[in-house]
C-alpha cells in the first residue's frame, strides 16, 4: 500500500489529542485505500508513532472503525433530530426527501460507510446502526408500529445516500428526483401505519 506521509510525528501529545490523531489518520486511510486494506502498522506509519502506541488506544482496526462510525453517526444524529421531530409532527412536506438531501451533504459519514465490504466491516456497521436506531427513538416520542417503521426509513435513507452520493452516479437534479421518489414511497408507509394506529370512530 502507498501511504501518505505521517500526519503527526512522534511529538508528545495529550492522550485525548493522540487518540483523535489516530482516529483522523485511520479515517483517511480507510476512505482512501479501503478498510480491508489497512492494518494497525499502516495506521502507525501514517500517524508517525509506534505500533505499541496505536495498540495502547485501540485493539484493532475494527475497534477504530467502530469508534469512527459511532462518532460520525452521533454527529449526524444531532443534525437529524429536528428533521425527525418534523416527520413525527407532520410539520414538513416531503420530510424524507429533506432528510435525503441533507444526507448527501454528509460526505465524511457517507464515504466512511462505503469504505469496506468484508464481514468484519459489515458486522460492525450493523451494530452501529442498531445503536443509532435506539438513540433516534428518543427523538420520536410515543409508541406503536409507526415508530420502528420511521427508524427503518432513516436507516434506508442513510444507506441509499451512501451508495449514490459516494459513487457520484447522481447529480443534484437526479438526487432531487430520487429523493422525491423515495419520499412518496416512504410516506405511503407512514400514512398506512398512521391509519392503523387511529382508533375507529364510535
Amino acid at each position: 500500500m502507498s501511504l501518505s506521509p505521517p500526519t503527526g510525528g512522534r511529538r508528545r501529545l495529550p492522550s485525548a489529542d493522540r487518540r483523535q490523531q489516530i482516529l483522523d489518520g485511520s479515517e483517511h486511510l480507510f476512505t482512501t485505500h479501503g478498510f480491508e486494506a489497512v492494518n494497525m502498522g499502516d495506521v502507525a506509519r501514517h500517524v508517525g508513532v509506534s505500533r505499541p502506541t496505536i495498540y495502547s488506544y485501540f485493539t484493532s482496526t475494527t475497534d477504530i472503525l467502530a469508534e469512527l462510525l459511532g462518532l460520525r453517526l452521533g454527529e449526524f444524529e444531532i443534525r437529524l433530530a429536528p428533521l425527525l421531530a418534523e416527520i413525527h409532527s407532520g410539520q414538513r412536506d416531503r420530510p424524507f426527501a429533506a432528510i435525503y438531501m441533507h444526507l448527501v451533504q454528509e460526505r465524511s459519514l457517507l464515504t466512511l460507510l462505503q469504505s469496506g465490504s468484508g464481514p468484519a466491516f459489515t458486522h460492525r456497521r450493523q451494530q452501529v446502526f442498531a445503536d443509532l436506531e435506539g438513540r433516534l427513538q428518543a427523538h420520536l416520542p410515543g409508541s406503536g408500529p409507526r415508530i420502528p417503521y420511521l427508524l427503518t426509513c432513516v436507516t434506508l435513507l442513510i444507506h441509499s445516500a451512501a451508495s449514490h452520493a459516494v459513487s457520484g452516479n447522481l447529480d443534484s437534479a437526479q438526487n432531487g428526483q430520487f429523493a422525491a421518489t423515495l419520499d412518496r414511497l416512504l410516506n405511503a408507509g407512514v400514512q398506512a401505519f398512521s391509519a392503523a394506529e387511529t382508533p375507529p370512530a364510535l
